[in-house]
């Protein structure tokens, strides 16, 4: 039996934003998960997918968490607080851009909704750094020798008008637009 290929950490530390609030259970999370204002447009986790993620986040070191008694006829909780590591990884996490462009819909905007809530220099620090990083994008793409009619140029041309809609977006959505230049 080969053991688990772990994966890098993606859009799951984002749940220690909700941490970084002040330690709460897996239920309050998954209310904050769900709020129409929040996170909740762009995903969606069922509990039990949550108490997973946060299983895992406290075997990597990013959580702890411990047992809360509740009252008689009901179980006790377990309440996640955020340690020094989770803290860390969760600022690395939020202040990097997305590599890839089909993260842009689920993990950067989860990054914006935290950055936001750090306030304006945040914010726009991201953005710009995602400016940036999608402007390489199209350069790569662009760059593509493709035969012109091909299906992969199809794609490629696809793609091109992906990015450059999202850096469109990202323009507009950057307080002064000359920092993303």
């Amino acid at each position: 039996m080969s053991p688990m290929v772990r994966r890098p950490p993606g859009i799951e530390l984002a749940l220690l934003g909700f941490l970084k609030q002040g330690p709460q259970h897996g239920y309050q999370i998954h209310l904050l998960l769900s709020d129409s204002e929040g996170l909740a447009p762009i995903w969606h986790l069922k509990q039990s997918q949550l108490y997973a993620l946060l299983a895992k986040l406290e075997d990597d070191g990013y959580t702890w968490g411990v047992l809360q008694p509740q009252d008689a006829a009901r179980p006790p909780r377990r309440v996640f607080h955020l340690t020094h590591e989770g803290q860390t990884a969760f600022q690395k996490w939020l202040l990097s851009p997305v590599n890839m462009p089909r993260l842009m819909r689920q993990e950067f905007m989860a990054k914006l909704y935290f950055a936001r809530q750090d306030g304006p220099e945040k914010t726009r620090a991201l953005l710009a750094l995602q400016y940036s990083t999608c402007q390489k994008w199209l350069d790569t793409f662009s760059a593509e020798i493709i035969p012109p009619d091909s299906f992969h140029q199809t794609i490629r041309q696809y793609r091109i008008g992906q990015i450059e809609a999202t850096l469109a977006w990202l323009k507009q959505s950057l307080p002064d637009s000359s920092e993303a230049q």
